[in-house]
């Protein structure tokens, strides 16, 4: 999700109708609520026509980091999803210039989104650097907030990972304590996320945040395997 103006200044085109249908879907909101299932399912069948492994980038923005790792990880597939269009025209751009076959881009409401993603079909997904809107009239547009998690509980495949980046230490507690509410999720230990290379593919936002001084605080979360 954009933060501040950043998104508001992109001086940037939409894509042609040809890379629009390789990498852009566009999802109405009244047409998702009202009827959910002529949209497709969020999975690797569905949206790639195989069956590799399937990461979503929750709140993408300009698409920095699912591109990063959609290039790294050519083996997995790749969404990118966010609510403002704009940033998405610049994801997609970066997506057509590096030829990039394992990546889409869905501008949509989460909220509505999430319905649509299959049990147990998330590899991963992430949560870096959404904007926090701790005001009390801006809870209902939260990323960070009990759907998030109980989704996550859904649909992420066992031993699959939730990785959360925030500058915000409260928008940080309040995800730890949302996610004391969820036994499916388990919080990784330091020595266990040290191991993981994911924030090596920093997005803009993390750049920008680091360039500035700001601590940056990171949760990594992992689907606890069912004992049935």
């Amino acid at each position: 999700m954009g933060r501040g103006r950043y998104p508001a200044r992109l001086q940037v085109l939409p894509p042609s109708a040809e890379i629009a249908a390789q990498y852009l879907m566009i999802w109405p909101g009244r047409e998702v609520y009202a009827a959910p299932e002529l949209f497709p399912l969020l999975c690797s069948a569905a949206l790639f026509g195989n069956d590799r492994p399937f990461e979503v980038d929750i709140g993408c923005a300009t698409g920095e980091l699912v591109c990063a790792l959609a290039a790294a990880q050519p083996e997995h597939n790749y969404l990118g999803v966010d609510i403002a269009l704009k940033p998405l025209y610049r994801a997609v751009e970066i997506a057509a210039q590096r030829g990039l076959s394992n990546v889409k881009f869905l501008q949509s409401d989460m909220l509505l989104a999430y319905g649509r993603i299959a049990d147990a079909s998330l590899d991963a997904a992430y949560v870096h650097f959404p904007a926090p809107l701790l005001r009390t009239r801006q809870r209902k547009q939260r990323l960070v907030a009990p759907a998030l998690l109980e989704h996550m509980q859904r649909t992420l495949a066992p031993m699959g990972s939730l990785s959360f980046m925030t500058d915000q230490p409260d928008l940080y507690t309040e995800f730890l304590r949302l996610l004391a509410g969820y036994p499916g999720l388990r919080l990784r230990a330091v020595e266990e996320q040290a191991a993981i290379r994911r924030d090596l593919l920093a997005s803009h936002y993390q750049r920008r945040w680091e360039a500035r001084g700001r601590p940056i605080v990171r949760a990594e979360v992992e689907r606890i395997p069912s004992s049935g």
